[in-house]
């Protein structure tokens, strides 16, 4: 187990300014004792603002989430010149570097392929395509969301409940509801974005060229892609200050980095304290950003269906048997199907008395993990 040996509060700055005409976001937290917590803590009631070189200045301010969004859409515009300027509660203030919008690179393609590597393993690949031979960007950073479609295998359109339940020489009796469901549980969606740092450069290679460059791989088998799959990839182009920095924290972010003999040190970007020797982690980047979204299935490959979810424990009971195990070798099913749906929340595959059938809540309820609402941008 890892132990803090010494600690320093360090405020920590997560933003990116872009191109898009939106409220803008920016981040404030500091570091945290690694035994003591696992959720970063918010800095609230900051004063944030970003000012370009024509002197337009853009408030920030705190949302629920602890977020701090512009009070206005704006976008970074070229050849102007922006600043970010932070002053904490406590009074102390921060000031990053004089940064430009970079050049604006588009994602020429993004498509999934089937991929089997060299050890054999097969895998659904999303590659990028993006030509910026006459761009001039290099450095490249991107973010993905997932969103899947999830359909419950084990749905019925009735719930089942009971009442008069009654215990007498040692059988239950109990008379059993059937009523329709009030909302939506066959059909759900789930979104996920991911929290690694995921960077290419072409300043190495001969043609300015990003091919085929892997943003996301998923295993054949994953349930994500089960029944339908989407994935929006956003493109930033980065200088290369910014390219070094969100490589160092990727470093940093592996454990034999963690590990190795040679410690990198302190993190050091491009905003820096103006009235103190507080140290900050952070870099203010103005990108220029370029989105695309695709869909896709295992269908669309030819392959199985992979597993669901969840293991589906489908139950068949009848409430006409009231024998223990002891007296025929089969559960009392009639207490069997009471105790399942009552406490362990079983949902209800079939009823027709006296055959019930059962399941547990994932497999046939999605909004027990997930949400039922259908995103505005979902295609089917």
């Amino acid at each position: 187990e890892l132990e803090t040996e010494s600690f320093e509060s360090v405020l920590v700055v997560e933003t990116t300014i872009t191109n898009e005409l939106k409220h803008q976001d920016i981040k404030l937290s500091r570091t945290y004792l690694l035994e003591q917590n696992s959720e970063p803590i918010i800095e609230n009631n900051a004063t944030i603002t970003v000012m370009d070189n024509l002197n337009n200045i853009y408030s920030f301010s705190q949302n629920i989430d602890g977020v701090y969004s512009s009070d206005i859409e704006f976008k970074a515009e070229p050849n102007r010149f922006y600043t970010l300027n932070i002053v904490t509660t406590d009074g102390k203030t921060f000031s990053s570097n004089t940064t430009e919008l970079t050049p604006i690179a588009q994602i020429d393609n993004l498509y999934p392929e089937y991929i089997v590597d060299d050890a054999g393993q097969e895998s659904i690949q999303v590659l990028v395509d993006s030509n910026n031979e006459t761009t001039g960007a290099e450095y490249f950073r991107y973010e993905y969301i997932e969103t899947y479609k999830i359909v419950a295998p084990f749905h019925s359109d009735s719930d089942i409940s009971f009442e008069n339940y009654n215990l007498a020489n040692g059988i239950q009796t109990y008379d059993i509801i059937i009523t329709p469901r009030e909302q939506e549980e066959r059909i759900c969606f789930s979104s996920r974005t991911q929290t690694d740092i995921i960077q290419y450069t072409t300043s190495i290679l001969n043609e300015n060229t990003v091919s085929r460059f892997p943003v996301k791989t998923l295993k054949t088998n994953a349930s994500e892609i089960r029944t339908r799959y989407s994935i929006l990839v956003k493109q930033y182009t980065q200088n290369i200050e910014a390219y070094t920095f969100y490589r160092t924290l990727s470093d940093l972010g592996n454990i034999e980095s963690i590990l190795s003999q040679s410690q990198p040190g302190f993190i050091y970007g491009n905003i820096e304290a103006t009235n103190s020797n507080d140290r900050v982690i952070g870099f203010f980047e103005v990108s220029a950003v370029d989105i695309k979204r695709i869909y896709f299935n295992s269908a669309d490959f030819g392959l199985a269906d992979p597993p669901y979810f969840f293991e589906c424990d489908v139950l068949d009971l009848n409430y006409l048997d009231t024998q223990s195990a002891e007296t025929d070798g089969d559960p009392d099913e009639r207490s069997l199907l009471y105790g399942l749906v009552n406490s362990r929340n079983y949902k209800l595959v079939f009823g027709g008395f006296p055959n019930y059938r059962i399941v547990n809540p994932e497999c046939g309820d999605c909004t027990t993990f997930s949400s039922n609402i259908q995103p505005d941008f979902w295609e089917d």
